[in-house]
């Protein structure tokens, strides 16, 4: 346990000092590695670095190209912060919380589904943004920049079936379990994807750059502060990924209930 606990104390540092999150969102990472262990074990921190490796290799890999197209522009050069840490995380803890509370087979569905939600979120936004063709938006019936919530494309879609899958599998071979709840961890992660992108289209707050005149999510860009066009106040992307990260888990655990009864 001690070594385990000193592993995720060093990868957490690691991140500060790399700058993949901010202090606190190292800090914040440490804590939920160290619940998430306590109460899903070992496997459950592999489950959670599968999702943190990846998506932080992903955000990276052609980041110049995707600065220059991507609408969003939101990350913080410093890193991710613990608000993002929580967007994506904060569900999978309440799960570990809820499992050490009151012990159930479901928590673990349910956790493995909230990381398997986040996963083909963000490789759904940091593929997806890469693809030749505009994204079409299914509010505004309309195609619009890369990178805008809301939108999506073939390769976004790909993109989170595939990351759903990766949680998926490594579900299956970490847990021994059967095809179905492999299928079910994976199903369920790919529909709070589309939640994400539902929420997104309908709710989330978006802004127009008074320079460039494009369309953002992004207080800032060019420089200058933009102006707000539409969405609900505090209806954040960081809102959006952990409520998305909720259903996604949601419906693991329900179908997980009847596949069981």
């Amino acid at each position: 346990m001690i070594f385990l606990l000193v592993s995720i104390a060093l990868l957490s540092a690691m991140s500060a000092l790399f700058k993949w999150l901010t202090i606190a969102g190292s800090v914040t990472a440490f804590i939920l590695g160290v619940i998430i262990y306590i109460a899903f074990g070992w496997q459950g921190l592999i489950i959670l670095g599968l999702f943190f490796i990846t998506s932080t290799l992903l955000t990276k890999w052609k980041k110049d190209k995707k600065q220059d197209q991507d609408a969003l522009q939101t990350e913080d050069k410093k890193g991710r912060s613990a608000w993002q840490v929580l967007a994506n995380g904060g569900a999978a803890l309440l799960t570990a919380i809820g499992h050490l509370i009151l012990s159930d087979p479901v928590w673990l569905i349910v956790f493995a589904a909230t990381f398997a939600t986040a996963t083909a979120d963000t490789w759904a936004s940091e593929i997806g943004v890469l693809s030749k063709r505009r994204p079409f938006h299914i509010k505004e019936w309309k195609k619009v920049e890369p990178g805008l919530s809301g939108a999506v494309s073939s390769l976004g879609t790909m993109a989170a079936a595939t990351g759903a899958l990766l949680i998926g599998f490594s579900f299956y071979f970490l847990y021994d379990t059967t095809i179905t709840i492999l299928l079910c961890i994976a199903i369920s992660g790919f529909l709070g994807n589309v939640a994400d992108t539902l929420f997104g289209a309908w709710f989330e707050q978006k802004y127009v750059c008074s320079v460039c005149k494009r369309e953002t999510e992004s207080h800032v860009h060019c420089g200058a502060k933009t102006v707000k066009v539409f969405g609900y106040a505090y209806f954040t992307n960081n809102l959006v990924n952990f409520s998305s990260t909720i259903i996604g888990g949601l419906i693991a655990g329900g179908l997980y209930i009847w596949i069981i009864s």
